[in-house]
Order: C-alpha cells, then structure tokens, then sequence
C-alpha cells in the first residue's frame, strides 16, 4: 500500500495515461498520493509488476442522484417521459428522511465500487453533502433548485443562498448548483444562479433538452407538460426561456455549466464556441426511455467536450460508470476508444472542476486508477482490450484513490 513519501513503482500491460497516447508495458511511479512519473518500459527500476491489466485514471461519473438509489427496477423509463417523472416525485414524497442517509450511502457504495473516484451529486438536501464530504473520493454536490413561479422563485433563492453557505468547501468536496431543468426553473431564478455561479466561482449542472416534450413546452407553451405543472400548481408561462440558446447565454462566464442528457439539444455549432460547456451524456438511460439516436458524432468534432453519467437507479439498472462505457463501445463503433476514455476520465474531471487533481495519470495529479483485468488476446487498438474488460465483474477491479488501496488485487 503506498503511503505518504513513500514510492513505488509499478509496470503493467498497458497504462492509458489519457493525457498522452497508451504505453505498453508502461510504469507509473507514485509518491505519497500523488503520481510522480509515468514511463515507458525500462526507464526505471520496478517494485510492482501488475502483470495483464490496464492502468487508467480513476472513474469520473459525472451525474447522478444517489437519493434515488432505492428506485431500482421500481419506476420504469417509457416514452411517457412526464409520467415517469410523476412516480418519482410520488417516491420522493413517500420517502422516510431517516432512510435517506442509507439510501445515499448505499448508491455511493455501489458507484465507488465499480471504480468511481469522483463523482457529481443532484442534492435534494444536506444529507448528501454530509456523505459526500466524509467518502474516500472528490465530490462535487450539487445543490437541486426549483421555482417556475415568482413566489417559489423567492424561496428557492433563500433556501439556496442558507445552504452554500453552510456548506463551504472541503479539501474534496466543493458545492454546485444545479437549477433542475427549463421546464422547472424561471428564467430570473436561472439568471440570479448564474449570478452566484460567476462571483463565487460554483460549477453548474441543468438538465437540458432530456426529452422532445421539452422542446415543445418552450416553443409553444403547450403539451404533455403543461398538464404536468398545472397538477403541481407552478404553471407560469410568463417564467420560461424562450430557448436552450438562451440557457446557455445565460451561463456564459461561469466557471463549468454542465447540459445533463441534451438528448435533442441540436445546438453543435452554438455549444462548441463556449469552452465551460460540456454535454453530460447518460448512455443507458437515454435508451432506456427510447430517445432517438444520440448526436454522440458530435464528439468527434473540435471544441466539443462530453462527459459521462449514470443518472439514477430510477433510470439505470446500476451505478458502473464504466458500463457506461462499454456500452458506448459497442453501441456507437465511430467514436474512438481514445475519446470514450476520455468522456469517462478527464472531460467528467473538467465539467466538475477537479481536473488540476484528477482525470488524468499525469505527474503532480492525484494517485488516483482504476486496474482492469485484460483479456489473453492482442488488438491493433490496445482500447478494444480494455472495453472488453467490462464483461468482468467490478469486484476484479483494482481502484487507488489518493495514494491508497481502496481495493487491492493480486497481480496477473
């Protein structure tokens, strides 16, 4: 176990540094809990040969809401997207507060067991923060704010200032906010948000274009949403965006604004000229509604950033980030195996705002892998070999996080 100065230095079959191109039987050497150097083969005396694994940086799962972690196989994704989401507000107002603590800290558990080593949060309440910041991983918990009419509006604002407030950062966790989604959120509360997201520095999250019902709510104020809100007694025309650009104009100067889903977005050319923006993508709950084809092409093209997230065991059969993945891999065979690993690494760590620590196996960032077993067989690109270990089950995963063995396996 690697510990504070003390150095190690280990070799595998292949290191995936993501800041650089793969190194076969590459080194990483790790001093305390930070990455000192990273290889090529003989340039430096081994104490750990790993043998047949991958050495990436730690996961990133960008988006989440572990509060959910108990809806499992309870509330199924359909093409009635707003009828979903009147059972998981039915779940939520069913919901015992003393369960809540043990329903995060049961998804948490999951996610980081299955490599996660920083991860973003939609926080209904404090109690995610309180887990957050005492878990082996950075965090970034972000605040869930409501209010399409003036009146909630007003409360969302005093509720949001009592609670970043109470919650400075910590050495690993830091707070976010996250106004919900367009359809839920009035454009003054949206721009009093990025007021405070632009002062203090606070990382954004909103979900954006999720579904076609979206669309159609703010070009024309009709649909299966406005039925929706009236049920809920917080329609209010007059409080919506007249459009996604305006979303995102509204953010322009914030230090990260995150769009989770934009499943119909449609905005390439607009989003690509605005470098705090990442589209946070959540592969098996988009196909889990039946959403049409993802615009994944999209990240092949320069000055688009994609990041990758789970959502909630609402939506998604479990919290693998690197499932996530795979299922790209397999599912979208025009975009890079370099460029998924990115989406899972070093984009997640930039949307929330970690990248100067993590995402990356680069000198002077945190120590911070995940090992993956590797298949016997050979491959012109070593990234085919290491998709192909998410057949393998988590627990046949090494993760380190700052230096230190959160799961330690036998060398192969």
């Amino acid at each position: 176990m690697a510990t504070r100065d003390v150095s190690i230095t280990y070799q595998a079959r292949w290191i995936f540094p993501v800041s650089g191109p793969p190194i076969p039987n590459g080194l990483l050497r790790i001093v305390g809990d930070r990455i000192d150097s990273v290889a090529p083969e003989g340039t430096m005396p081994v104490d750990v040969n790993l043998g047949n694994v991958a050495v990436v940086p730690g996961f990133v799962n960008a988006h989440t809401h572990l509060d959910l972690s108990h809806l499992r196989g309870q509330i199924t994704p359909s093409d009635e997207f707003t009828q979903w989401l009147r059972q998981v507000i039915a779940s939520r107002r069913q919901m015992d507060p003393e369960a809540i603590e043990a329903i995060i800290r049961a998804g948490l558990t999951e996610a980081l067991d299955a490599g996660t080593t920083l991860i973003g949060d939609i926080c209904g309440s404090a109690t995610s923060w309180n887990v957050l910041s005492n878990a082996p991983c950075w965090a970034v918990a972000y605040r869930e704010v409501l209010g399409l009419t003036e009146e909630r509006m007003e409360q969302s604002l005093v509720l949001l200032h009592r609670w970043l407030h109470d919650h400075p950062n910590t050495e690993t966790c830091r707070s976010g906010i996250s106004p919900h989604a367009p359809y839920s959120v009035r454009v003054g509360l949206f721009e009093a948000i990025a007021d405070l997201a632009r002062k203090w520095q606070f990382p954004v999250q909103c979900h954006v274009a999720e579904s076609m019902e979206e669309l159609i709510l703010l070009a024309h104020q009709r649909g299966p949403f406005v039925e929706f809100l009236e049920e809920l007694g917080v329609w209010d025309p007059d409080g919506l965006l007249r459009d996604h650009i305006a979303l995102f104009d509204c953010f322009d100067g914030v230090e990260s604004f995150g769009a989770v889903h934009a499943n119909y977005l449609g905005l390439t050319a607009h989003l690509a000229q605005r470098p705090n923006s990442t589209r946070i993508y959540c592969p098996r709950t988009h196909a889990a509604f039946g959403f049409s084809q993802y615009p994944l092409a999209e990240a092949n093209r320069p000055g688009m950033r994609f990041a990758l997230g789970t959502d909630s065991l609402a939506s998604n059969p479990d919290l693998d980030i690197f499932a996530e993945a795979c299922f790209i891999h397999h599912r979208y065979p025009t975009i890079s195996g370099a460029t998924i690993l990115r989406m899972l690494t070093l984009h997640g760590a930039e949307t929330l705002g970690f990248a100067d620590r993590t995402g990356s196996l680069s000198p002077g960032k945190s120590a911070d892998c995940v090992l993956l077993p590797l298949p016997d067989s050979d491959a012109d690109d070593p990234h085919a070999l290491l998709f192909a270990a998410g057949a393998r089950p988590c627990e046949e995963r090494g993760i380190l996080w700052r230096g230190q063995w959160r799961r330690e396996i036998a060398p192969r």
